[in-house]
C-alpha cells in the first residue's frame, strides 16, 4: 500500500512539472505569433522564448543546419552544444523583483549584427513586461572602450536603447529604464 502512494505521488509530480511545462509553451508559442518572420524566412532559425520559465528568463535564436524537430524543443538553450546549432543572439534577465525587471545580457554574433535580431529581441522582452504588468524593464548600456569590428560603440548603443523606449535613469548615466505607464503605454 505505502508502495503505491509513493508511486503515485510521484506520478502526480511528474505530471505536474509536464502540465506546467505545457502552459508555457503554450504561451510561448501566443506570443511567437505576434511577431513577423521576415528576418526568419529564407534560413533555418529557431526561437526558444523561455521569457516565462521561472528559472531561466531568456531568449535564444540559433540557426539550424538540418531541420527542426520536436525534440529540439525541449533541449531548449543546450542547443547551443550540439553540432548542428549555432547560437545567434540571446537576451537574458537577471533579477526580476516585484515589478521590475533588469536584462541582463543581449548579445548578437558579428555575421548577424546590424540585421534586426537583437531588435526583435528587445521588443519581445518590453511585450512580455507589459503582460506582466511590471512598472519598468531597466539594463546598464555598456560597450567596450575601443570599437571592435560592427559592434556598437556607446553613443550607437544608447541611441539603440532609446528608439526602442529607453531612457537615463540619471543624466550621463548608463543605467537605462524602460517604464510603463499603468494603461500598458510607454512614458
Amino acid at each position: 500500500m505505502f508502495f503505491h502512494k509513493t508511486k503515485l505521488k510521484e506520478l502526480l509530480r511528474e505530471l505536474s512539472f509536464y502540465k506546467k511545462r505545457d502552459e508555457q509553451q503554450r504561451k510561448n508559442n501566443i506570443r511567437c505569433e505576434e511577431y513577423p518572420y521576415i528576418l526568419f524566412k529564407d534560413t533555418n532559425y529557431m526561437i526558444i522564448d523561455l521569457l516565462d520559465c521561472t528559472n531561466a528568463t531568456a531568449i535564444y535564436i540559433y540557426k539550424l543546419d538540418r531541420p527542426a524537430e520536436q525534440w529540439m524543443f525541449d533541449l531548449g538553450f543546450d542547443l547551443q552544444f550540439e553540432s548542428f546549432a549555432t547560437l545567434i543572439g540571446k537576451l537574458e534577465f537577471g533579477l526580476t523583483i516585484e515589478d521590475k525587471a533588469k536584462i541582463e545580457k543581449l548579445f548578437v554574433i558579428k555575421e548577424y549584427r546590424n540585421q534586426g535580431f537583437a531588435t526583435y529581441m528587445m521588443k519581445k522582452a518590453i511585450d512580455w513586461g507589459k503582460s506582466q504588468d511590471f512598472s519598468e524593464l531597466n539594463l546598464t548600456a555598456c560597450t567596450s572602450v575601443q570599437k571592435l569590428e560592427n559592434e556598437l560603440n556607446q553613443a550607437e548603443l544608447v541611441s539603440f536603447y532609446y528608439k526602442l523606449g529607453f531612457r537615463n535613469t540619471f543624466p550621463k548615466s548608463n543605467q537605462m529604464t524602460y517604464k510603463y505607464c499603468t494603461s500598458g503605454a510607454k512614458a
